[in-house]
C-alpha cells in the first residue's frame, strides 16, 4: 500500500506579556506585547507498525535538555517512541526563551506550558490520524540570501552575500485526505530575523505569516512550516516591518500554492527512523566531544534529514545530493541546537557565526573538521536508513 495514516494537531503556544525573548542578546527588556500568536503544529505518520510524530514549534531554537523534556512527555502520554519523535523550530527571533542560551534564564512556567501543549498536539495528531496519500514538489522562493558579506578590508561581517552558497526554493510535502483538510508541510532555509533587536513584540515572523496566508483562503488545508540550514541565510529586511514580514510570508505562501500545483506523487511506505549523535571535537578542547543530534526519517520515497544545530546552507545541499529530488527536507534546529555548525572554510574566513557557539551552552567553536564528520555521518544514515 502507498498509502498511510496521517494526522495533524496544533495547540497555541503564545508566552505571557514580560516573557524573556530570544534571538537577539542585546535586548535588556521582556516581550511588551503580542503581535500575533505562537502554534506548535504535530504531524503524525504511521504505517504498519511505526509511527512518527514531526513537531514544529513557533520557536527560535531549545537546548538538548530542553528537547528531551518534551520527547519524555510524549513518550510518556503517548507511548510513541521518543526516538520517533522529530522536534524542530521556526527559529523566529521575536519569540520567547526557552531553554539556556546567552546566560537567558527562561520561564519555567513557559516550560512547563510548551511541554504539555506539545503532548497535546502529539494527541490530537495521533487522533486525526486518516488514510493519506503523499505528494512532493518544489518552487522558486527568493526572499534573501547568504548573509556573510565580505568587507572592502576582508573581514566577513553580517550582511548581504547573493553570490554566496544559498537554496532560493521551497519544497513541500502533501498528505492528501478524502475525509479530512489536507496536510501541507513546506520548508526553506531562512533565518526569522526579518525584525530586529529593537523588536519587543511576540510574533512567529515570516514563517507564521506564510502559514496564515497559506491556509486562509483554504480551510481545507493545515500547514507546518520546517526550518531549513538557515545558519548563513537572512531574509532581506531593508525595512525591519511588520509590512516586511508579512510580504516576505505572502511570498513564501505563493511559492508553496505553485509547488502544490505542480507535484508528483511518492510511495509513502516504509516508514523508518534513526537517531543518531555525532561527536564533534571542540577548538581548544579535542578530547572533550559536543554531541550533535542527528535524525532521519524515511517516508517512503521521501526523506527527512534534521540536524540537532544551526547549520550553513551547504549541509542541505550536501543533504539534497545524498538523496536527489524534490522529496528530501534538510532541517537545522531539530531535536535541539548545540550551536552553530559553519563549514571547514568559514572558519577560515572568520566572522560570527565561527566564533557565536561562546553564546551557547557548548561555549566553543567546534574544530574544522567538524564539518567531514557531519558529512559522513549524515551519508551513513541515508544509507542506512535506505536499505
Amino acid at each position: 500500500m502507498d498509502a498511510v495514516l496521517a494526522g495533524h494537531g496544533r495547540t497555541c503556544i503564545t508566552p505571557p506579556i514580560g516573557v524573556q525573548m530570544m534571538g537577539y542578546g542585546a535586548r535588556t527588556e521582556g516581550a511588551r506585547g503580542i503581535h500575533d500568536d505562537l502554534f506548535v503544529n504535530a504531524v503524525a505518520l504511521r504505517a504498519d507498525l511505526e509511527t512518527v510524530a514531526l513537531v514544529a514549534y513557533d520557536l527560535c531554537f531549545f537546548d538538548l535538555v530542553f528537547a528531551a523534556q518534551v520527547k519524555a512527555a510524549v513518550q510518556e502520554a503517548t507511548g510513541l517512541d521518543a526516538a520517533h519523535v522529530v522536534l524542530n523550530c521556526s527559529h523566529t527571533h521575536a519569540g520567547p526563551a526557552v531553554g539556556q542560551w546567552h546566560r537567558q534564564a527562561a520561564d519555567p512556567h513557559y516550560e512547563k506550558a510548551v511541554v504539555s501543549r506539545s503532548v497535546e498536539a502529539v494527541r490530537a495528531a495521533l487522533d486525526d490520524a486518516s488514510e493519506a496519500r503523499l505528494w512532493a514538489g518544489d518552487a522558486p522562493l527568493d526572499i534573501g540570501c547568504n548573509r556573510r558579506q565580505m568587507t572592502p578590508d576582508g573581514q566577513v561581517t553580517i550582511g548581504v552575500n547573493p553570490q554566496g552558497p544559498r537554496l532560493p526554493e521551497v519544497t513541500v510535502w502533501r498528505l492528501s485526505r478524502a475525509d479530512r483538510p489536507d496536510v501541507v508541510l513546506f520548508s526553506t532555509p531562512m533565518h526569522g530575523t526579518v525584525l530586529g533587536g529593537d523588536n519587543l513584540l511576540i510574533s512567529s515572523e515570516w514563517m507564521g505569516a506564510a502559514a496564515r496566508c497559506l491556509e486562509a483562503p483554504s480551510p481545507d488545508l493545515r500547514s507546518a512550516f520546517l526550518q531549513g540550514c538557515a545558519a548563513d541565510q537572512n531574509p532581506y529586511r531593508e525595512n525591519a516591518t511588520f509590512e516586511t514580514v508579512d510580504r516576505h510570508g505572502c511570498a513564501a505562501a505563493e511559492a508553496v500554492t505553485a509547488a502544490l500545483q505542480d507535484m508528483r506523487p511518492l510511495r509513502a511506505v516504509p516508514i523508518r527512523c534513526l537517531v543518531r549523535q555525532v561527536p564533534l571535537p571542540l577548538t581548544g578542547d579535542e578530547s572533550s566531544a559536543c554531541p550533535l543530534p542527528l535524525h532521519v526519517v524515511r517516508v517512503g520515497e521521501a526523506l527527512l534529514i534534521g540536524l540537532g544545530c544551526e547549520p550553513f546552507v551547504e549541509y542541505a545541499l550536501f543533504g539534497r545530493r545524498l538523496s536527489p529530488g524534490s522529496h528530501t527536507l534538510v532541517l537545522g534546529y531539530t531535536d535541539g541546537s548545540v550551536g552553530y555548525l559553519p563549514t571547514a572554510d568559514a572558519y577560515e574566513a572568520g566572522g560570527y557565526e565561527t566564533v557565536a557557539n561562546q553564546y551557547f551552552p557548548v561555549g566553543k567553536p567546534f574544530v574544522p573538521r567538524g564539518e567531514q564528520l557531519v558529512r559522513e555521518a549524515m551519508r551513513a544514515a541515508v544509507r542506512d536508513v535506505t536499505l
